[in-house]
């Protein structure tokens, strides 16, 4: 709407996508939101993107043309605040997801997976999740929670060993740069927005997206590292 506004107007200014969200997925949408955004980017000086596919996308669409765009490596994390602390091997091994829990997040690959793995491995494992929930979902986390399966953690970075986030879109994701600023390790999808900020089997992994048994793989593979390489890992 500002970006219609300030063309009207005749304003200069620019415009920051930080991803492509929902609207993208449907082909209905998708064209409506498509639309839109030639509107509001008619007039446009740059457009700031956090990764070449989204950026890439705009283009292919026609939105925008190279000329403008400008690629970000993400909106950056405070160092000082994200400082490196020590790795903490205690029992149980932490998985912490932080974000909204809803389906967009890959929150229900997620829940099959912790299942799966807390059968296998009982109290040796905790899978925390920090962030507010969609009332649909409402009924399923007292369900886990009843079943131990999902807990109450503190919302420190610091107190997990693997930070898993099984998203279906991001612009560029800012848990997982917190988190590798940190010292820990990631479990994230191939998606633009996340795969950037994962080197293969060295400071994490990278699963299928909407896949849960492909997430259950390497959470599963983490879980049988040794301390030493689980702390080289979050080092990385």
């Amino acid at each position: 709407y500002a970006g219609f506004l300030c063309g009207l107007k005749k304003i200069p200014y620019c415009c920051n996508v930080q991803g492509l969200g929902t609207a993208f997925q449907k082909k209905g949408l998708a064209s409506f939101v498509t639309l839109l955004y030639k509107v509001a980017f008619f007039r446009v000086k740059k457009v700031f993107f956090e990764n070449t596919s989204n950026a890439e996308e705009f283009r292919k669409r026609k939105i925008i043309s190279r000329d403008k765009q400008v690629l970000l490596k993400g909106a950056g994390v405070n160092l000082k605040y994200y400082r490196y602390c020590p790795y903490t091997e205690e029992d149980p091994i932490r998985f912490l997801f932080v974000g909204r829990i809803m389906k967009e997040k890959g929150v229900d690959e997620l829940f099959r997976a912790s299942k799966k793995l807390k059968e296998i491995y009982h109290d040796k494992i905790e899978i925390g999740m920090v962030g507010f929930f969609e009332d649909e979902y409402k009924e399923k986390v007292e369900y886990l929670e009843q079943e131990g399966i999902q807990k109450e953690v503190r919302p420190f970075y610091e107190k997990a060993h693997c930070i898993v986030l099984p998203s279906y879109h991001e612009g560029m994701s800012n848990v997982l740069l917190e988190v590798a600023s940190t010292g820990r390790a990631l479990i994230t999808t191939y998606i633009p927005g996340c795969k950037e900020a994962v080197d293969e089997g060295i400071n994490g992994y990278l699963c299928k997206v909407k896949s849960a048994k492909s997430l259950y793989r390497k959470m599963h593979k983490f879980i049988e590292l040794t301390k030493k390489e689980r702390e080289e890992m979050g080092k990385n």
